[in-house]
């Protein structure tokens, strides 16, 4: 896989229904990094289920009838491989990537929800 900018993040529900979602995506090394909410639904289906299937694709999640996929699987990281991780999706995606734990904090005060901390996700290819 090149390294675009967004990909089709595609998960599984517990009754084995795939979800796609679009995500940003970093590479890692070998290996390939994304951010989300801990207690998104995706994070949610990745603790009960880390198979994935990756497509490239737009900002919408809408993937290119040619667009070839590969599946792996994901884990959640911490501590320092947390911190390169993050570093890795800032480094691509810039002032984007500062704004959006930001956002996601006036989102919760709007909504009047308690603030969770993010989730790191490694993506690796099967």
């Amino acid at each position: 896989m090149t390294d675009p900018r967004y990909i089709a993040l595609t998960t599984y529900r517990a009754d084995g229904s795939a979800v796609a979602t679009a995500v940003w995506i970093a590479p890692l090394g070998e290996r390939f990094v994304i951010i989300t909410q801990s207690e998104s639904h995706k994070a949610r289906r990745l603790r009960s289920d880390p198979r994935v299937v990756v497509q490239t694709s737009d900002w919408r999640g809408r993937v290119a009838a040619d667009a070839p996929a590969w599946h792996g699987t994901a884990r959640f990281l911490g501590g320092e491989e947390a911190r390169a991780g993050l570093q890795a999706v800032r480094k691509k995606y810039g002032i984007a990537a500062r704004a959006w734990p930001l956002l996601g904090r006036i989102t919760n005060v709007i909504r009047r929800r308690p603030q969770r901390p993010g989730a790191v996700i490694e993506l690796t290819p099967s």
